[in-house]
């Protein structure tokens, strides 16, 4: 009987070791289950378990698991994409009997802390309700046509009563965003804003509203390898050592083991195995490739074929040649432009934008030029600088920038134009030099834009449309003059047509709204955008600040906001005040002026001036 006992003993023994080593062998951090969902590594609901930087809620009530956010909201996990990192939350419950979802008074809607590592995905288009009017001045699209209606009227998830109080035409609005907000952490609402919103997974807007599914994606970053204080932290398949990080130590992987990120364990490596004949067979078929390619490279060489890089820039050139009457810019060869920026030389960069990058550059006869570069691989970029040479060879005016040529052998098309020593207008506006532009020089610059874009609405056949015009790409010489630039987005107008249909772009701040709501492009479109630059030019402040209060982010709102309360004083640069003319001469025509910046961002596109108007507008002010 004894011997029986101790026998039993010695197998519960062996049977823990066995299972102690297993459990330190495999994953020794996957969290237990909660409720009916299996909690993937490196999420973690308690200290023992999955990496604490990842940390989420399990009640132990309902047996739901909760993500709780910044301010004190939480939200109900209801599923996990282990494989791809992802989980889908359940926005938060409405207030009863309002538009109002119980995270805006607790936390004025979600806000993920940025210093760990979970997300909002751009697979979400979020919907945004009980919007307040203020807000309208920014492009949002607020009409009956919008999806946010679709959603309220035939999701099945609002009853009727809540569907007036989130929508009722332009008070309140609703709106949507596609592709995620533009914080990738916060959806924000706000009393004076949106009040209340839903977010749809990989929205189809051809199907029925009732059919979309209803959920907020987060996705978190793969997880480093785990901490440790000692080696029993680690599994057999690792080795407790110092990350190099203020004295931290992780479990690192040994030697011919891989850290496996899903799993939350170190993965032993496949060896490739390789026998003689194997070896002999690949070094055979390599040998016979290589002959091969040689064969066909020759073959092409004396046939006389054109490389895909010829190919390309011959389809480039014949495009060029096709819009442009058959009279394109010059060509420039690669090797020569790489010459002129010292191979496109880090220390010759001028600027970036969504374009891709500029050059400062020298041609062998000793010509400074600016060179832009198209990002590579990008198709829409690629576009952009094709149709910013259509359009400038057409054109010559004093104040638009002059284009010397272009290249289309490189894998991204180069556009080659004059050098503007001076910098932006923006960037004088805003700090980047000391001298101060005083009243008569913005005045000047305000009259040579408004003559630029007045040339290209009336004066070009076809008309072009700007379609970005914008401190930024107002471009200074020496002299303070004007030179008009980025024409990446203009479109030429078609004749005997009052607009032209394309999808909204531009820049945020001098976006007119109703293009963007219109979808209309004209040449009034220009002229609201205008408007904001000499607002810029009147207070010398940023169309967009978030330093600004909350109600005057948008320079548009503020200053309007200002005009109506009778405190014009208040917005003027009082730098501007302080010149050797009299004081009441320079109010009277900062006066006019300001009247004729919010002619120009009239709401209603037809009682917005033309530029032909602007500008004698402007000369009478020099004059």
């Amino acid at each position: 009987m004894t011997m029986t006992i101790l026998h039993m003993r010695k197998t519960h023994l062996y049977v823990s070791l066995l299972l102690h080593f297993f459990h330190y062998s495999y994953s020794q951090k996957t969290c237990p289950n909660c409720g009916s969902l299996e909690v993937p590594y490196p999420l973690s609901i308690n200290p023992d378990c999955g990496n604490r930087d990842y940390s989420i809620r399990c009640n132990p009530h309902s047996q739901k698991l909760y993500l709780d956010t910044l301010n004190g909201s939480s939200y109900v996990i209801l599923r996990f994409m282990a494989s791809f990192r992802r989980m889908v939350v359940q926005p938060s419950p409405w207030l009863p009997g309002t538009c109002v979802t119980q995270d805006m008074p607790i936390s004025e809607g979600l806000w993920l802390n940025q210093t760990l590592p979970f997300n909002v995905t751009s697979s979400n288009t979020i919907f945004l309700f009980n919007c307040s009017p203020r807000l309208l001045i920014s492009p949002l699209n607020c009409t009956p046509s919008s999806l946010c209606h679709k959603y309220l009227h035939s999701s099945g998830h609002v009853d009727a009563k809540r569907e007036l109080q989130c929508a009722s035409g332009l008070d309140p609005c609703c709106t949507f965003v596609a592709g995620g907000m533009p914080s990738a952490y916060k959806i924000r609402l706000h009393s004076s804003g949106c009040r209340a919103f839903r977010s749809i997974l990989h929205l189809d807007a051809e199907k029925p509203a009732n059919e979309w599914e209803e959920g907020l994606e987060i996705q978190w970053s793969p997880p480093p390898e785990p901490h440790c204080r000692s080696q029993s932290d680690c599994s057999g398949a690792s080795t407790c050592s110092p990350s190099g990080k203020n004295g931290v130590f992780c479990c690192f992987c040994n030697r011919d083991y891989y850290w496996n990120q899903t799993l939350g364990t170190c993965m032993k490596k496949k060896k490739k195995k390789h026998s003689g004949i194997v070896l002999k067979m690949s070094i055979g078929i390599v040998l016979f490739l290589a002959f091969t390619i040689v064969m066909i490279a020759v073959t092409l060489k004396r046939s006389g074929r054109f490389s895909t890089r010829a190919r390309l820039a011959k389809t480039r050139e014949d495009i060029l040649k096709s819009n442009n009457g058959g009279k394109p810019a010059k060509m420039f060869c690669l090797k020569e432009i790489k010459k002129a920026t010292n191979g496109f030389s880090k220390d010759r960069i001028l600027g970036h934008g969504g374009f891709g990058e500029v050059y400062k550059g020298e041609l062998r006869d000793g010509t400074i030029v600016a060179v832009k570069s198209a990002k590579v691989g990008n198709v829409k970029s690629t576009e952009q600088v094709l149709n910013e040479v259509e359009i400038l060879s057409q054109v010559n005016h004093r104040n638009l920038v002059k284009i010397l040529g272009c290249c289309v052998e490189a894998e991204q098309p180069l556009m080659i134009y004059e050098y503007i020593s001076n910098g932006t207008l923006h960037d004088h506006l805003h700090g980047k030099y000391s001298t101060f532009l005083d009243w008569k020089t913005r005045l000047k610059i305000a009259s040579q834009t408004a003559e630029a874009l007045a040339y290209l609405h009336s004066a070009a056949y076809p008309p072009i449309y700007h379609r970005d015009v914008k401190s930024t790409n107002i471009l200074l010489d020496k002299e303070f003059d004007v030179k008009v630039s980025d024409f990446g987005l203009s479109r030429l107008a078609c004749p005997g047509l009052s607009h032209v249909s394309t999808c909204a772009q531009g820049t945020l701040g001098y976006l007119d709204p109703e293009y963007f709501r219109s979808y209309q492009l004209t040449d009034k479109s220009d002229v609201y955008s205008f408007g904001v630059v000499l607002l810029e030019l009147l207070t010398s402040q940023k169309a967009v600040d978030f330093s600004r209060d909350e109600d005057s982010v948008n320079l548009v709102v503020y200053v309007i906001q200002r005009a109506n309360n009778g405190s014009v004083a208040e917005v003027v640069d009082r730098r501007l005040l302080g010149e050797e003319e009299p004081l009441t001469r320079v109010m009277t025509g900062m006066n006019t002026f300001l009247e004729l910046a919010l002619a120009c961002l009239r709401e209603k596109k037809a009682e917005r001036p033309c530029m032909k108007d602007v500008v004698q507008h402007l000369n009478s002010l020099l004059k």
